[in-house]
């Protein structure tokens, strides 16, 4: 493997795992705000922050020094958004499933 495509990976690596990580406390964010306040107010959270997920993709994706295919930013994105879906589902559907360090980082 060459410098280029290590470095290439490695950026690949730190964005899947900036996004991972920003999807987890959007979805902490929002856990909070439905049990603080109700679905009255965590609909809207939800709305704003997954629009905020959306425009850091078209962000992200028009930095210039940044040279991936836009592809591989999609697929990074989508990764974050099916992390986030498996995880309700297994919290929602086989709570017996969850991952424990996980549920400690939403509800502690």
């Amino acid at each position: 493997m060459n410098k280029n495509n290590l470095t290439l990976s490695l950026i690949v690596i730190f964005l899947f795992f900036a996004v991972s990580i920003t999807a987890l406390f959007f979805m902490k964010a929002i856990l909070w705000v439905l049990f603080q306040w109700g679905a009255k107010f965590a609909v809207p959270v939800a709305l704003a922050l997954g629009i905020l997920y959306l425009a850091s993709f078209y962000f992200v994706k028009s930095l210039k020094g940044l040279t991936l295919p836009k592809s591989t930013f999609a697929w990074i994105w989508t990764l974050g958004f099916i992390e986030i879906l498996i995880l309700g589902v297994l919290y929602h559907l086989t709570p017996q499933f969850f991952p424990s360090i996980v549920g400690d980082f939403f509800f502690n």
